[in-house]
């Protein structure tokens, strides 16, 4: 009795301890200012190397900006005064299955997917309280003004299809690289339109060049990591403005460079970037 008692204690244990490692879907990799960690109803300020968890939320002051790059080789910006969910992940490889949600609840983030999300079947979202902004293997920018009630989507490479919360109201668009949709509570997203340069270079460059040049340190090691040596060049996105020598179609080739690389992260990972977990 007492041996059957003790299997299944260790059987629970082994299970509990499963299931905690299975909750740590990414890594800190860059922090500058004020950046947190919401979990269990505590804030923890974030650090290089911090675990992030299914269901943690992310968020930045006024002076904050704050990197991730989850175990799919995905990596999420926070500018500053922004907040995030992170809401789902299935990282399978042996599957074949990946599907991830995070959900912005205010500012602005840049998400760059990885090439697992070119796999049939695959997903990676992220919303708003007014939108979903869909991909599979592109770098965005999204948007969300509370105040407004607004969502922005800014295509950097590839094509993002972008809808309604309510899948009711409205139909899709999608952008491609410096295109642009908006969409508000109970309407259906603005026709896609071309920024100027000015524009799309200020929201590139003022949220994330001070984020890429921050005090990055190591996350566990010292091997540098290399500019995107291990992860394949994205395909050029079919631009419908047909603009030549767009940011994000021919200059930020792949995640490495967009993560503004060398990142000193390192380990056994699960992902390609061998980001430790």
């Amino acid at each position: 009795m007492m041996r059957q008692i003790h299997c299944v204690f260790l059987g629970a244990m082994l299970l509990f301890a499963t299931a905690a490692a299975a909750d740590d879907v990414g890594t800190v990799a860059s922090t500058r200012g004020a950046a947190d960690i919401g979990r269990d109803g505590a804030w923890t300020p974030a650090a290089v190397g911090m675990a992030v968890q299914l269901g943690d939320q992310l968020r930045t002051g006024a002076d904050g900006q704050l990197r991730v790059v989850f175990r799919d080789d995905s990596v999420i910006d926070l500018s500053p005064s922004s907040s995030l969910v992170v809401d789902e992940q299935v990282f399978q490889p042996d599957a074949s299955r990946f599907s991830s949600v995070v959900r912005l609840l205010q500012g602005k983030a840049r998400a760059l997917v990885s090439g697992y999300y070119k796999t049939p079947g695959a997903a990676y979202e992220v919303e708003t309280p007014t939108a979903v902004a869909g991909v599979r293997g592109t770098t965005f920018l999204v948007v969300y003004n509370p105040d407004l009630d607004t969502t922005e989507v800014i295509g950097i490479h590839g094509q993002v299809e972008v809808r309604n919360l309510e899948e009711r109201i409205g139909g899709t668009v999608y952008v491609t690289a410096q295109e642009a949709t908006s969409v508000g509570r109970n309407a259906a997203p603005t026709k896609p339109q071309l920024l100027d340069d000015q524009y799309f270079h200020q929201e590139l460059g003022g949220s994330y060049q001070a984020l890429s040049l921050a005090n990055i340190a190591s996350v566990g090691g010292a091997r540098p990591l290399g500019a995107g040596a291990n992860v394949a060049a994205p395909e050029k996105a079919p631009s419908g403005s047909v603009v030549k020598n767009q940011i994000g179609r021919d200059q930020l080739k792949n995640p490495g460079d967009v993560a503004g690389q060398p990142l000193n992260i390192v380990g056994s990972g699960r992902g390609s970037l061998g980001v430790p977990f």
